[in-house]
């Protein structure tokens, strides 16, 4: 789907056979999980130094990578303020890659935050949403490869599990014309597939994207379905509001957000990397 989006161009099994998808070093994605989800990252909660750790990797790794940061250091930061009148401070990481046609800007997002610690429990967030977080890196190393033809920017927000206002921060200040941006796809918690299915939420909003998920589930090695967009099994089983798209669906941007459904180990201590 990213391929597609970046290239502006439909994915049909003719044209692109599981084999001419981009190809993902799976070594090197399970790798960063790892480290992103160790009991050393803190839980990466918002203002702490487990928090920032996991920034750091991320900007080290996309500085390495060639990736051109949209804001000094790769560093979007911005303040939140609680009921209690105290003043937290969050930081997103942004990066670009050109593309050969720049007025259209896709972003690809995923949350890199988590619960912290508690009770001197880590809750390392392994799917969520280190998952996510590892594969847009992995994404973006892979494209400042493989020039796409429109820009990308791969965001990794900070604070979704504060109420999101790291997406409501890149939305209401985005680094480049709010005009050029022309989609989010969203990971958040893609690895635990436990029936071997993955979900695409978002083409009841955006029915555009169903022939383009259509067409990537033909070809796709997880079973790739529709749905979670619509208030009709219940409000908690629409993922529109539930995720940092939604800052996105907010200012009429199309989206797209992968993930799993809730599991056993969804924020809790057990959502490990093992």
């Amino acid at each position: 789907v990213v391929a597609a989006l970046a290239a502006c161009a439909p994915v049909a099994r003719a044209q692109h056979p599981a084999s001419a998808l981009p190809a993902i070093d799976s070594a090197s994605l399970w790798n960063t999980l790892g480290a992103l989800s160790a009991d050393s990252m803190q839980g990466r909660r918002m203002g702490t130094s487990g928090n920032a750790a996991a920034r750091a990797l991320l900007v080290r790794r996309l500085a390495g990578a060639g990736l051109v940061p949209v804001m000094p250091g790769f560093v979007q930061s911005f303040a939140v303020k609680g009921r209690d009148t105290t003043v937290k401070e969050g930081a997103n990481v942004l990066a670009l890659v050109r593309g050969a046609d720049t007025s259209r800007v896709l972003v690809i997002s995923a949350h890199y935050d988590h619960l912290g610690v508690s009770g001197g429990q880590v809750y390392n967030g392994a799917d969520d949403n280190a998952s996510g977080t590892a594969a847009v890196l992995a994404l973006a190393e892979f494209y400042a490869k493989h020039p796409p033809r429109h820009s990308m920017i791969f965001a990794f927000f900070d604070g979704e599990e504060l109420g999101m206002p790291g997406a409501r921060a890149f939305v209401k200040s985005p680094p480049v014309p709010r005009a050029r941006i022309v989609a989010d796809v969203n990971l958040d918690m893609v690895s635990r597939l436990d029936k071997k299915e993955l979900y695409a939420a978002g083409t009841a909003h955006f029915p555009f994207f169903r022939p383009l998920i259509e067409a990537t589930a033909a070809v796709a090695p997880v079973t790739l379905l529709l749905g979670h967009d619509t208030n009709a099994h219940g409000p908690h089983d629409n993922w529109t509001t539930q995720s940092d798209h939604l800052a996105f669906h907010a200012e009429g941007i199309p989206w797209i957000c992968f993930g799993v459904e809730d599991h056993p180990d969804y924020h809790r201590v057990t959502d490990d990397f093992a």
